[in-house]
């Protein structure tokens, strides 16, 4: 049975009022859309909430899930919606930014050798070139590179076509290795 179909199932045992099934799907995506809100937003408690909205917004709109795509691409729909409403809130003031709230299992690894703080510095200007790009861009490379979705996954999350996902990637990309440049990475 591939993932989709076991989804669907459990989809169909919760619709019938198994709610272990649910939790299934909770436990089964739980931290990939923690991580993926988490590149949005670098913010480990903000990510931990909004992952945690992601979900009951989920939950609550179950029976409208259409069946057009795959569970996982539907549940980064609403996870890129939240993401975006809040980037968008935060700008407009309503949400402060607390840089110091880094998670350490996503963006650093073990201190003390040199090798380690090297890659850490890596992580962390990598961490800073994405949050420079346009947010398209940014979302085609964080969906695409470090969530590891297809490029017709990718188009269904970010409502737009294959070719957009990659010239978004592509100038995403560009852009970014010119900023890692000036970091001399």
């Amino acid at each position: 049975m591939t993932r989709r179909e076991e989804d669907l199932v459990l989809i169909e045992k919760y619709l019938a009022g198994n709610e272990d099934a649910i939790e299934e799907l909770v436990m089964k995506y739980q931290r990939q859309i923690y991580a993926f809100l988490y590149r949005m937003i670098y913010d480990m408690e903000e990510a931990k909430d909004l992952t945690q909205k992601t979900f009951i917004k989920a939950i609550k709109g179950i029976k409208g899930f259409r069946r057009e795509s795959s569970f996982k691409t539907w549940l980064y729909q609403i996870a890129t919606n939240t993401g975006l409403n809040h980037i968008k809130q935060r700008r407009e003031g309503e949400i402060e930014l607390d840089e110091s709230n880094i998670d350490p299992e996503l963006i650093s690894g073990q201190t003390g050798a040199l090798s380690d703080i090297l890659e850490k510095e890596k992580k962390v200007c990598i961490k800073r070139g994405l949050s420079e790009l346009p947010e398209r861009q940014r979302l085609a490379i964080t969906l695409r590179a470090y969530d590891g979705l297809s490029c017709s996954e990718t188009a269904k999350v970010m409502k737009c076509s294959e070719g957009a996902v990659k010239a978004h990637y592509h100038q995403g990309v560009k852009k970014l290795r010119e900023i890692l440049k000036a970091y001399d990475l």
